[in-house]
């Protein structure tokens, strides 16, 4: 167990229930370990957590890329569990929006220089393909909001 406070195992030895709790606990960080070792280390580090549905493994993660490589990973991360004595007949990521950490990437806010936005309108003018002088048309308008 990960727990080292001489209070809290005097807690412990009292409460059945709060014990039970924390061999769960522990038992879920150890399948963390596991499957944290089968995977490359960018992947690794963002798996926050894992729950048996069944005889199915869901592994939280904050990304669906991350998800995304952990159903490649799979066939891994099986036989890394059955070799330490776990039984999973599939894994299946469970993206978590809300563990994402920091903030949000910020969309770039990209602006046409005015002399540009000049030369592109008189571009426009001078092109017969209706179509491209429709999407210059469009790409002025956006910009001259």
């Amino acid at each position: 167990m990960y727990h080292k406070n001489p209070s809290f195992d005097r807690l412990l030895h009292r409460d059945f229930q709060l014990k039970r709790l924390v061999q769960q606990v522990d038992t879920l960080n150890q399948i963390l370990d596991i499957v944290r070792g089968a995977l490359p280390p960018e992947v690794a580090n963002v798996c926050q957590g894992v729950a048996w549905a069944g005889t199915e493994l869901m592994i939280a993660v904050p990304f669906s890329a991350a998800g995304t490589r952990l159903r490649q990973a799979a066939p891994d991360i099986l036989r890394a569990l059955e070799m330490a004595g776990w039984h999973a007949t599939a894994i299946k990521p469970k993206v978590q929006v809300a563990l994402q950490h920091g903030n949000p990437i910020q969309t770039k806010n990209l602006q046409i220089p005015e002399a540009a936005q000049t030369a592109i309108d008189e571009l426009s003018q001078k092109v017969d393909d209706p179509a491209l002088k429709a999407a210059l048309a469009s790409l002025l308008k956006h910009h001259r909001r």
